[in-house]
């Protein structure tokens, strides 16, 4: 092929690679205009359901939660010194991220809870990846948030196998009910690490008011209910768990069905 072939075939691709980009952009300006952002409805992803027993906690703690330093699960007088059993809930949803919409899907996650049969307290808090960072809710000073639910059976007399949490960073933990009798920790169990120079807290939160960006303290008698799970900023998020806690051994007819989904917003 001579050079003014060349060219020629040259510059018949470029008008080709120009005029795609033109159809594209009219395309994406009709649809804005059609459909413009800040009067669409929130996109609403699938969700997951969980259904537990008591067996679900496979955990025990003295007070404390995973974080790179004590953690309390709770902080009022009459919560603040008593002794945990825990799960640990993979909510296998979008996980919420409420930064720059450009870095990830901005949103939160919903989560509808109903208790049968719950004894003492239970406490609901989150746990999530970002790359190997560790970040969790504040309970104490600045931007508090948790959600507790305040039950009325009568305790159990014997709780189900559990593992006592003796630290409070660098652990692996299971999902909810898991177990190994091999004695080697589980290929699917999660390792909690917060790393003191870039461990997270005041990004993530739980609320029942949406308008409350930074989560609050929801203490409740409601054995059903819901609260979100919401980021107000920093990094993406990969991965999300839920800590819930009680603070009673639950009687053998305990149950709690717990309702996930992410709902996208518009920034």
């Amino acid at each position: 092929m001579d050079l003014s072939k060349r060219v020629a075939a040259g510059f018949a691709l470029v008008v080709l690679v120009v005029g795609i980009f033109f159809v594209v952009q009219i395309t994406v300006e009709e649809w804005l205009t059609l459909n413009p952002p800040g009067q669409m409805s929130p996109v609403v992803d699938s969700g997951e359901t969980f259904h537990f027993t008591k067996t679900g906690f496979n955990y025990f703690s003295e007070c404390y939660r995973p974080y790179k330093e004590p953690l309390p699960i709770a902080v009022s007088d009459d919560l603040k010194d008593a002794s945990w059993y825990l799960m640990f809930v993979p909510l296998n949803v979008t996980p919420p991220y409420g930064g720059n919409p450009k870095l990830g899907r901005p949103g939160y996650v919903r989560v509808d809870y109903a208790f049968q049969n719950l004894a003492g307290t239970a406490a609901f808090h989150i746990l999530a990846i970002s790359g190997s960072s560790w970040r969790t809710n504040r309970i104490e000073g600045y931007g508090p948030s948790a959600v507790f639910v305040r039950g009325n059976a009568t305790p159990g007399d014997a709780r189900g196998p559990t593992t006592e949490l003796t630290e409070y960073n660098d652990i692996q933990v299971l999902p909810a009910g898991g177990g190994d009798d091999s004695g080697d920790i589980a290929p699917y169990a999660y390792y909690i690490h917060f790393d003191p120079a870039s461990g997270g807290l005041n990004s993530l939160h739980l609320t029942q008011d949406l308008s409350l960006v930074r989560g609050e303290m929801v203490y409740t008698d409601e054995q059903s209910g819901s609260f979100c799970l919401t980021s107000s900023g920093g990094n993406d998020l990969d991965e999300v768990l839920l800590l819930v806690a009680v603070d009673e051994v639950q009687p053998d007819d305990f149950a709690l069905e717990l309702k996930a989904q992410f709902i996208a917003t518009d920034g």
